[in-house]
């Protein structure tokens, strides 16, 4: 899989631009549990207030709080504070302003948690109740304080002993209560204050929400182009290495296994580069960010750090599980190819047979093994979604239970029970997604070690690095001692052949089935490589050369018809795009096809379908010939190609063919089973187990080669042979 990673090169920015949006998405999102925090906190419990540092004070309030600090403590508090007398502009922000003096706060930067504890004291004391339980009011106790000054010290210190029983959190919560009083005494509206804050905070979050979604929509359509685009590079790249394979490679990978390589596997690796820069980028991002935001509630941490633990040991089993059975059922979509193909490509044969029954089950069967393992596997993964789920809920009613105990001790706020549980659930959301990348990722890994197993095979015939030129006029074409034999065969196809075939010469090959003339015409463009020896065209060994150059000056046509989805005309100028329209109709011309193509009613523009199945197979035959005509090459290659044709069609193409032939200066090669397609040819090869039988003319080899007359005999009669 990291292999399939290389493809992202290309797509760098892209890359970064997701990382940069995803981290910025994960930073937004998890913003929003401590806005919500906040507005649950101090927007509705504590109407608003936030700060436990009085915004503003009575004068009455700011002396009386003065009595309960030290000198230090006084002389912060007086530069923290600036006095407005009565009649102040200000009296709209701070109504009390009309008939007393308010101190307003000035100096917010600086931490105001030394006022709390004395705005707490004057709080209670002016408190009617609590006064009449600790049987005082605040008039006595300040009274008593001003004429015994020392007295204020004993008293701050009995308060600061008791108020040491309580949290950090107690006393800054209580004090924000007693701030509504203090407020509503300023005239201040602390309804409104409260619908402020909550509209300020909400439209925070609302504005955060809105740049969350902008990113995760910048970062999905980044991640779906580069994965498609390192798909779409990497489906180009097999299909090039596939182009360039000999028939050893096409034996070592079926073409069904090749086309789910190209598809299916691709697809699999597609789907993960987009899951890796989406998502996998994403959980991790969220879930670290969440457990630094998790550890500062300590108490609960553990909670989560339990609940992780048999998450981690949930995915190490399914992974287990899971592994093997991904190799297995690649296999299988392999094997289910290869079954619809035959199936698809067989099926008239099939018909005729009345085999239908027996092909359903055949197709059944692979089908029903690649669906049992499929199901396994997806119960497998199915089981984690479940187990997530319960787990989560458990440790919301965890997070819940224990959260309500430590609220109800003072040491943390309901807003923050509710965050934490957010937090916790984007991190088991996070190690949820985790778990099934992990599960896809092996997946995917097999994919992508059977594409790379395409790719990273060197094809057995090669170009050389130093190519040499071939001339550009026909040259002679020379078998030197020549001998071949298959990949992993033991025994020769073809032994010790030496011929030449000189330019305007039509060369032919004829011999039993098996006897290696269609082996031996396909050495010529070097679809195989010979084993022994070697053959030349103008003195330049053909492997000393390079493909392109070569196969550039070969027309061949193959032992099987094969035309392309198109027109009449696409498929002629697939030899020679730029061909003219007198070289097209030439063509057409000397393979006899210009009489059913002009009945056709597009005529050139006559749609074929694939393969060519809406023409028969004489016509298909005849426009493949008419297909490497249009080339106008130095050498031609007939693969047993006219033996879909009728004597009377046969005799007019070789006529034709001659006259082209003396014109051009092309050299011919034809496999041919009929002794009246060859009878004519300049030099005919007969071949018998892979040797040369016997090398003339028609008339030399009825009189020389035994095997010839076998099979002349065997063909025409003694008056069709005189």
């Amino acid at each position: 899989m990291v292999k399939a990673l290389r493809y992202l090169k290309p797509f760098w920015l892209s890359v970064l631009a997701i990382i940069a949006l995803t981290f910025m998405q994960v930073q937004f999102e998890l913003a929003l549990p401590d806005y919500m925090s906040n507005i649950v906190t101090y927007g509705i419990q504590y109407n608003g207030i936030d700060d436990p540092a009085p915004e503003a004070l009575r004068a009455s309030t700011y002396d009386a709080m003065r009595l309960f600090m030290n000198e230090e403590e006084q002389k912060q508090f007086e530069a923290s504070y600036t006095l407005e007398n009565a009649g102040s502009p200000m009296q709209d922000i701070y109504p009390a302003l009309a008939s007393e003096a308010v101190y307003i706060r000035t100096d917010k930067e600086n931490s105001g948690e030394f006022l709390i504890e004395p705005f707490l004291v004057v709080s209670m004391l002016e408190n009617e109740e609590m006064a009449s339980a600790m049987g005082t009011n605040a008039e006595q106790v300040y009274e008593l304080i001003s004429a015994k000054p020392e007295m204020a010290e004993t008293i701050r210190a009995q308060v600061h002993e008791q108020m040491n029983s309580y949290t950090e959190e107690n006393l800054r919560s209580a004090a924000m209560i007693a701030l509504r009083s203090e407020y509503t005494a300023l005239g201040i509206s602390v309804e409104s204050m409260q619908n402020r804050y909550i509209l300020k905070e909400g439209l925070w979050m609302l504005l955060i929400t809105l740049l969350g979604s902008l990113c995760a929509i910048g970062s999905s359509y980044l991640s779906s182009r580069t994965a498609i685009g390192a798909g779409r590079n990497i489906r180009a790249d097999v299909f090039k290495r596939v182009e360039s394979f000999s028939s050893e490679e096409f034996s070592r990978f079926s073409t069904a296994s090749l086309i789910t390589r190209t598809t299916n596997d691709i697809q699999q690796i597609q789907m993960v580069i987009n899951m890796l820069l989406r998502i996998v980028l994403f959980a991790p991002f969220m879930g670290l960010t969440s457990l630094f935001k998790v550890l500062r509630y300590t108490g609960m941490a553990r909670i989560l750090g339990a609940v992780l633990i048999v998450i981690v040991l949930l995915m190490a089993v399914t992974f287990y599980i899971t592994l093997p059975k991904f190799r297995v059922i690649q296999k299988l979509v392999d094997n289910l190819n290869l079954v619809t193909r035959e199936l698809l490509s067989g099926m008239l044969v099939i018909r005729a047979f009345n085999n239908q029954k027996k092909e359903e089950q055949r197709f059944d069967d692979v089908n029903a093994d690649l669906t049992r393992i499929n199901i396994f596997v997806n119960r497998a993964i199915a089981t984690i979604m479940p187990a997530m789920t319960f787990l989560m809920s458990f440790v919301s009613v965890l997070i819940i239970w224990f959260g309500s105990r430590q609220i109800d001790l003072g040491t943390i706020q309901i807003g923050d029970m509710m965050a934490f549980l957010q937090y916790a659930v984007h991190v088991l959301m996070s190690f949820m997604i985790i778990a099934t990348i992990f599960i896809m990722i092996p997946r995917s890994a097999v994919s992508a070690k059977r594409v790379f197993e395409v790719l990273e095979t060197e094809p057995a015939i090669t170009d050389p690095d130093s190519p040499a030129r071939l001339p550009e006029t026909s040259q002679t074409i020379e078998f030197h001692d020549v001998s071949f034999k298959y990949p992993k065969a033991e025994e020769n196809v073809l032994s010790h052949i030496s011929f030449t075939a000189e330019p305007g010469e039509t060369v032919a090959f004829i011999g039993s089935t098996g006897s290696g003339k269609s082996t031996l015409v396909n050495l010529v463009p070097r679809f195989f490589d010979v084993t022994e020896g070697s053959i030349t065209i103008g003195g330049t060994d053909i492997r000393n050369v390079t493909q392109h150059d070569l196969r550039e000056r070969i027309g061949y046509v193959p032992q099987k018809a094969t035309l392309f989805s198109g027109t009449v005309g696409s498929n002629l100028r697939y030899a020679d795009e730029n061909a003219s329209d007198e070289t097209i109709q030439t063509a057409l011309e000397v393979s006899q096809s210009s009489e059913f193509v002009n009945r056709m009613p597009g005529k050139l523009d006559e749609p074929i379908s694939q393969d060519g199945t809406n023409v028969s197979g004489g016509q298909k035959q005849r426009l493949s010939i008419a297909r490497a005509l249009t080339k106008n090459a130095q050498i031609y290659i007939f693969d047993d190609t006219f033996s879909a044709l009728d004597y009377a069609t046969d005799a007019k193409l070789r006529t034709a063919l001659n006259a082209l032939i003396e014109k051009t200066r092309s050299t011919v090669l034809i496999v041919a089973q009929r002794i009246s397609t060859i009878r004519n040819a300049d030099k005919i090869i007969v071949l018998d187990k892979g040797q040369i039988s016997g090398i003339g003319t028609h008339d030399e080899l009825m009189q020389t080669c035994k095997v010839y007359q076998e099979i002349a005999y065997s063909q025409l009669s003694e008056e069709e042979l005189a």
